[in-house]
């Protein structure tokens, strides 16, 4: 969820808006308004007398907005989280006025994100990171006619338009789809054809994957709304999300590792859940009236939870057919600024592979990669996207984005020294003054999230080939009636990946349980009204 870049579609059963004003959250504010100013009748009363018990497991952003929005309604609520504090893929490290997000950074789709309400209201800190990029190859910094990039835009397009109207055609890998496009392209230079697929692989520091895995079919490229950096820290944003369920200091339990989910579709019995407490190694069960899964989807797919019966057919099929991705960060902080003060981010493209130059005629890209070849194994053979900073927060630091197979590479790393001379490279590309040494490493720090089972051993979901994210979202809705609900970035296509739609799951969740139960949804609307109070 660091900052991802995922087409949006609309939920079943929703109005075809456009996708971030599906996002948004209006239509539904608009459509509960009338629920809220309406007095409850006598069987809603009754219902809200019948306390219901429900389990929340997992107090990420999606968790604890169920249990919020379940307690606001009358419902005991626990929250087991097997962490030591709250957040989940949210985490902010603090060392005095320092702050760093180590996984979810950015606000997306800013005009119609709701959570961007509380900025002024709880005083954050952001950054539009929406300034030029500069893109760089091994050569050194590309010039403004560097036209490779265009042509990925170009290639995105296209593949938006070709499976629109060939919504039949196999699903293909980014990386073969694009070459093919390139090859056939008439109106483009050798050296564009060589480049536009290296340009293309930034995409994989969105997505979190290699070109080589993600879909075509799902490619997600474009977003045109602003990204808003939370420099002041998202764990401002989840604490606010926790204040009512903090006031009762047993809602909340820490170091609760769900291991075990006894459950039925009827909800004629109590659904059980299983735990290991990591504080003490004494395992503990508890029962409810219902349960809310708000697990990463790589914690599905590595099976470390039990579920007995198993989960629907549908639902084990569609999580199947719906990848996670992992997304890496590593921060590098300096004794002085070396990079360019005037850019958000650089953008570095590798080397065009050596067999897709065997054809080339004259192509002044053909010495770069011989020399690619040779050379040892460092970061210049990947693509990255680098983070400044210095212009964000002031800090003397880069942050810089690696996608799997990387990824899992690069948190396996425990040396320091071992992860800055693979960097590097890239760091002296980076520098306005090449003549001079790199100023003093002072410090580095690498996400952990694939080594993480309780993160999935990954960051966030990301479409695969031959994936079809579609069947989870109709899964769900199959089975909204359900005790058992799911909530994360993974159970909606309306902000998928990113924070505030897994905010929006976390609220859904919660309104399917209350209709399960019989008490009306209140629509309340906690943003607005903290915005509101200001």
């Amino acid at each position: 969820m660091a900052q991802a870049f995922h087409l949006s579609s609309s939920l079943p059963g929703s109005s075809p808006l456009k996708p971030s004003n599906c996002g948004s959250d209006l239509a539904a504010r608009l459509q509960v308004a009338t629920l809220i100013e309406s007095a409850p009748d006598e069987a809603s009363r009754t219902a809200r007398s019948e306390s219901k018990k429900v389990i929340v497991v997992g107090a990420g952003i999606s968790g604890l907005r169920a249990a919020a929005v379940l307690q606001r309604h009358g419902c005991e609520v626990v929250v087991l989280e097997g962490r030591d504090r709250i957040g989940g893929r949210i985490l902010t490290s603090r060392n005095g006025d320092h702050v760093r997000d180590i996984g979810a950074a950015w606000m997306h789709e800013t005009s119609q994100n709701e959570l961007v309400k509380l900025i002024p209201r709880l005083a954050i800190p952001y950054y539009y990171d929406d300034g030029a990029p500069l893109y760089f190859t091994r050569e050194g910094r590309a010039g403004s006619q560097f036209k490779a990039k265009k042509v990925a835009d170009e290639f995105a397009d296209y593949c938006e338009w070709y499976y629109e109207t060939h919504p039949d055609a196999e699903d293909r890998p980014v990386d073969e789809f694009v070459k093919e496009f390139v090859l056939e392209h008439q109106l483009i230079t050798d050296d564009e054809r060589h480049w536009a697929p290296q340009a293309v692989r930034e995409v994989e520091l969105w997505l979190g994957t290699s070109t080589k895995e993600a879909s075509s079919k799902h490619l997600s490229y474009f977003i045109t709304e602003r990204n808003l950096y939370m420099k002041g820290g998202y764990d401002r944003i989840v604490n606010w999300t926790a204040e009512s369920l903090r006031e009762d200091p047993n809602t909340i339990k820490l170091n609760h590792t769900v291991e075990h989910v006894e459950w039925n579709e009827q909800g004629d019995q109590p659904l059980c859940i299983r735990y290991k407490n990591a504080e003490t190694g004494v395992n503990g069960s508890m029962e409810a009236d219902a349960v809310v899964m708000t697990c990463p989807l790589g914690v599905y797919h590595h099976n470390l939870i039990n579920f007995n019966p198993p989960l629907p057919g549908d639902i084990q099929e569609a999580m199947s057919l719906f990848s996670y991705g992992a997304l890496g960060k590593v921060f590098f902080e300096f004794t002085d600024v070396f990079w360019s003060k005037d850019n958000d981010q650089f953008i570095f493209y590798p080397s065009p592979p050596e067999e897709d130059m065997e054809s080339s005629s004259g192509s002044s890209v053909e010495s770069t990669t011989s020399m690619t070849i040779k050379e040892k194994d460092n970061i210049l053979n990947y693509a990255t996207v680098t983070i400044n900073l210095w212009i964000m927060t002031g800090g003397k630091e880069l942050c810089v984005q690696v996608a799997e197979p990387l990824t899992q590479r690069i948190e396996a790393m425990k040396d320091s020294k071992q992860i800055y001379q693979f960097f590097e490279p890239l760091f002296k590309l980076l520098r306005t003054e090449p003549y001079k040494a790199l100023p003093r490493l002072v410090s580095v720090e690498t996400t952990h999230w694939t080594q993480d089972p309780l993160a999935g051993y990954g960051s966030y979901s990301a479409d695969k080939v031959g994936d079809n994210p579609d069947l989870f979202i109709e899964a769900l809705e199959n089975h909204k009636g359900s005790p058992l609900q799911f909530a994360g970035e993974h159970c909606t296509m309306v902000a998928n990946g990113c924070v505030h739609g897994a905010y929006k799951t976390g609220e859904t969740a919660a309104s399917n349980l209350l209709n399960r139960f019989g008490i009306p949804y209140d629509g309340h609307d906690a943003v607005h009204d903290a915005v509101k109070a200001k």
